[in-house]
């Protein structure tokens, strides 16, 4: 699909996006930072950029961030949009692609143990109930993230 980009963008130029001129990658940029500031192990942001965006559905960012203490990574993939956040260590994501791969592959294994009735402390924690229901959904959302995403990186 023509919608996926990948973009060498400082974070600071996605911060001066105004929201009348792209309000969803402005709105998946302040989410993203939002949800890796909450993180003890995240002291603060240095620099970060936008490695892949899919229409107003997904959005893919790597940060430079400052430790809070050693054996921390300092950069690190964030995964956020129509679909529930992550972060994906660089050892488990080198580039835009492996990292999407490795995040489908944590979700996967939430979804397989909630459909089939396992015990989900393991798994990645995936803020929404873990019900059918929502692991339907979320199965379906990463077969086209597989589909339609990871092919065309």
């Amino acid at each position: 699909m023509k919608n996926i980009k990948y973009q060498a963008s400082t974070f600071d130029n996605i911060d001066g996006l105004s929201k009348e001129d792209n309000s969803h990658l402005y709105d998946l940029s302040i989410e993203a930072k939002n949800y890796l500031l909450r993180h003890q192990w995240c002291k603060s942001i240095l620099s970060g950029w936008l490695a892949v965006c899919w229409e107003e559905i997904l959005g893919v960012f790597l940060f430079e961030i400052e430790p809070a203490g050693s054996g921390v990574d300092q950069f690190v993939w964030i995964v956020v949009g129509d679909i529930p956040r992550a972060y994906i260590d660089v050892e488990s994501g080198r580039d835009p692609r492996s990292a999407l791969e490795s995040y489908v592959t944590i979700m996967r294994d939430w979804v397989e143990a909630v459909l089939n009735g396992e015990p989900i402390e393991d798994c990645y924690p995936v803020e929404v109930p873990a019900t059918k229901e929502y692991a339907e959904i979320l199965q379906n959302r990463l077969d086209l993230l597989d589909t339609l995403i990871i092919e065309e990186l």
